[in-house]
């Protein structure tokens, strides 16, 4: 079972040290760097890698420093702890370093930036499934192969076999205790949301999303499991429809690690559902990357907070198509019920107000109107 800390090994680098007591006098515990990898804040797994390099470090240490309004939305953070101080400091996709508590960047030579982002490079290599169309991965997860299922978010992980599926794989725990894992993961009952999660075989690790409802025939006698469950890859598809899933293909961008790739690709369109999406599969970091990952935005901390008051948010419309090209801002009408917990469900008209700063740069969620709930207080 894989769940928690996944330590690396790495030249130059000093991995999982003991701590050891130390006598009156005796000098300081030399600085250590470690650089650590979640998906998302909330995330139990996490993959760490410690440096300990006097050299290295020197030349990071008296980095001179400027303010900044917004620490970006990242997954790799760096943890320098030095002379009994804790600094952690977060790490973007082009290596530039922020301390996260007193929101200022760090400005490095370029060529220690560049060495150290290999090491946060490597990191989120081992962390990560390689983002594969199913065609692909279907030649590794071949019928009747046994692999490892690993959840991104708590690091659990079973074995699971495939046994039928050709638009994707549909999938059995192996044992009863492959079985009573795949429930833990979904909190003890069985439920058809997504999940990211890697699936491991032959020494290669696939970005893909599973659910996690029993349905359907195909059982494996004797794991506790009726029926078999869904797992998704790049590409694939539903059996009936034949149509991709969008809910399961965010979740296989973001076991890859590459979200923010996703949402480049993504037209307006495709961020407005990407919100409605987070809120039915209650994924926080989904929602903060439909935000473009601006804390400071009150709405977005409002939906953080409240988003497991609703049940599910369904889409009644298609909205109509415009064309974008040029525009910097667009406003997207949208028709849902809402299935609010311990309420009847309640048809709503909203609005989504979208931006980007350039044609460039992909589109952002600026807000939704009118608002869901009462302004937090």
């Amino acid at each position: 079972m894989k769940k928690g800390v996944l330590i690396l090994a790495a030249a130059a680098v000093c991995i999982g040290l003991g701590s050891l007591p130390v006598r009156a006098g005796a000098p300081a515990a030399p600085a250590k760097l470690t650089f650590v990898v979640q998906a998302s804040p909330e995330s139990a797994m996490r993959s760490e890698l410690t440096v300990q390099s006097p050299k290295l470090l020197k030349k990071l240490l008296p980095a001179k420093v400027r303010p900044v309004q917004q620490v970006p939305l990242t997954d790799v953070y760096a943890v320098l702890e030095k002379q009994g101080t804790t600094v952690r400091y977060a790490i973007d996709a082009n290596g530039n370093w922020y301390d996260t508590q007193h929101r200022q960047s760090l400005e490095l030579p370029q060529a220690i930036k560049d060495r150290l982002r290999g090491y946060a490079k490597s990191v989120r290599t081992a962390h990560y499934g390689q983002l594969a169309s199913w065609e692909e991965a279907r030649r590794t997860v071949a019928m009747k192969a046994v692999c490892r299922i690993v959840d991104l978010e708590t690091g659990l992980a079973f074995r699971a076999q495939r046994r039928a599926g050709s638009s994707h794989a549909d999938m059995q725990p192996l044992t009863k205790a492959d079985t009573a894992v795949m429930k833990e993961i979904y909190n003890g009952a069985w439920s058809w949301k997504r999940r990211a999660v890697l699936v491991e075989k032959d020494g290669r690790s696939f970005a893909a999303s599973m659910h996690g409802m029993p349905h359907g025939g195909d059982g494996i006698p004797g794991n506790g499991f009726s029926g078999h469950f869904c797992v998704h890859f790049l590409g694939s598809t539903t059996h009936r429809s034949k149509n991709v899933d969008p809910d399961h293909q965010w979740m296989v961008y973001k076991a890859a690690g590459r979200l923010e790739e996703g949402f480049r690709l993504a037209s307006p369109y495709a961020v407005a559902d990407s919100f409605l999406i987070a809120i039915n599969q209650q994924d926080p970091l989904l929602l903060r990357y439909a935000f473009g990952g601006a804390d400071e935005n009150p709405q977005l901390a409002q939906f953080l907070n409240d988003m497991g008051k609703i049940k599910a948010i369904r889409r009644a419309n298609t909205p109509s198509i415009q064309d974008t090209s040029g525009r910097l801002g667009l406003e997207l009408p949208v028709e849902v019920t809402v299935h609010e917990v311990g309420r009847r469900p309640k048809k709503q008209k909203l609005t989504f107000h979208l931006k980007r700063s350039d044609e460039s740069a992909r589109w952002v969620i600026e807000r939704i109107e009118p608002p869901f709930f009462a302004p937090a207080k």
